[in-house]
């Protein structure tokens, strides 16, 4: 967990870091609150889709199940 919670972070700072560089490229800086609430969502993002990627919810067995018809018993 503690690995996740590091990659959520550094994935945070990345993101907002880049997208400050954005900003000012094209001149339109937004408040430090907003760019706090897209790190965090982004962060929390990351780190969820990560544990579910390790538990496999992503696999293609899965996603075929999905769409899978499921057989009519006469």
């Amino acid at each position: 967990m503690k690995n996740y919670i590091i990659k959520a972070i550094v994935a945070a700072v990345a993101f907002t870091v880049v997208y400050v560089i954005l900003d000012l490229i094209f001149g339109h800086l937004h408040s430090f609150r907003d760019y706090a609430v897209q790190a965090v969502i982004f962060g929390v993002l990351f780190g969820v889709f990560g544990i579910l990627d390790e538990k496999g919810w992503n696999s293609w067995k899965k996603i075929g199940r999905l769409f899978k018809r499921k057989k009519m018993d006469d």
